[in-house]
């Protein structure tokens, strides 16, 4: 069993050395994000298949097994992801899985239902969002591992992208329920009760990566026109929630590594087996209820989402 210190300095890394041998610490010599952390385990981890969880989930009896029957009933699947339940919420789902919306964002299921609403169920799923899942290493594609340039959110949405793009499947358990914390230090809407200004950079900076690197250009040029529109609205709420700054610090990162970020789109889209229609979906866009606080706020955000609608139902027969 293996824990990757992410360069923690609270002394929990000797910790776990001292009082629980059975586990193999792996000490990184900085905090590399998750993407980073998961990249180590699967360099380090010995097994094929290898378990994932961060260090605020608590895993229930039957989840770890519910995951491997799910990959052994489902050959063509490299990834199985856990039901997120609320730890202060047991009754509650947290998420089951997610899609990929045209936007670019996570499109989380189930979000927020009650665990006895759900059916148990496995299905296939157009990109991970978890914070446990199980991987099968003999069946992930070549080369396909974690971009730790994300290093704070959508570093697992990238990545389950990039496996379904190469034909590869990612499933959602609905029965195999695991428990979750408060989240990241700093950054979790849980803890925080709001959006830090570090959330929302990443939020901006990372949704403009999964864009850049993943879609086909023929779904960038039909998709192009609606961007404009919710850029601006975008551009508009961080003005008025004064993260403007925030906003600008994506923009100019993404201008200062362009031509990086264009050789890793270039790796991706030479590998790809499907297009972008097989894991794309449409449907309102995926917000938050923290960020739609006001009348004026949810009445442009009806509007966004009528438009969102329509044009995905023109725009989703083109690409």
């Amino acid at each position: 069993m293996l824990v990757i210190d992410n360069g923690s300095t609270d002394g929990s890394a000797d910790t776990v050395e001292r009082d629980y041998p059975p586990f193999r610490v792996v000490r990184l010599a900085s905090n590399l994000g998750a993407g980073g952390a998961r990249n180590t385990g699967l360099r380090e981890a010995r097994n094929s298949r290898i378990l994932f969880i961060d260090n605020d989930v608590a895993l229930t009896d039957r989840c770890i097994t519910r995951l491997g029957e799910a990959l052994t009933e489902y050959p063509s699947a490299s990834l199985a992801a856990a039901t997120i339940v609320y730890a202060h919420k047991r009754d509650t789902i947290q998420y089951d899985g997610a899609e990929c919306h045209f936007l670019g964002t996570q499109v989380l299921l189930d979000e927020n239902r009650l665990i006895t609403s759900v059916p148990p169920a496995v299905r296939e799923v157009g990109s991970l969002s978890t914070c446990a899942f199980l991987a099968d290493r003999s069946r992930l594609p070549a080369g396909v591992t974690f971009d730790e340039t994300y290093f704070y959110m959508f570093e697992d949405h990238d990545f389950g992208i990039r496996v379904r793009m190469q034909a590869s499947g990612v499933l959602s358990v609905t029965d195999a329920y695991c428990y979750h914390g408060t989240g990241t230090e700093g950054l979790s809407i849980r803890q925080l009760g709001t959006y830090s200004t570090r959330r929302v950079y990443y939020l901006i900076r990372n949704r403009w990566l999964v864009i850049l690197k993943n879609f086909s250009f023929r779904t960038l040029l039909v998709l192009i026109p609606f961007y404009l529109v919710y850029e601006l609205a975008q551009g508009a709420i961080a003005v008025k929630k004064r993260w403007h700054r925030e906003w600008l610090q994506a923009l100019v990162w993404i201008m200062r590594n362009f031509p990086a970020v264009m050789r890793e789109r270039r790796k991706v889209q030479a590998t790809r087996r499907i297009g972008d229609r097989e894991y794309l979906v449409g449907g309102p866009l995926p917000f938050r209820g923290e960020l739609t606080t006001g009348r004026v706020e949810r009445f442009f955000l009806g509007l966004l989402n009528g438009a969102a609608r329509a044009y995905w139902f023109v725009a989703s027969r083109l690409i």
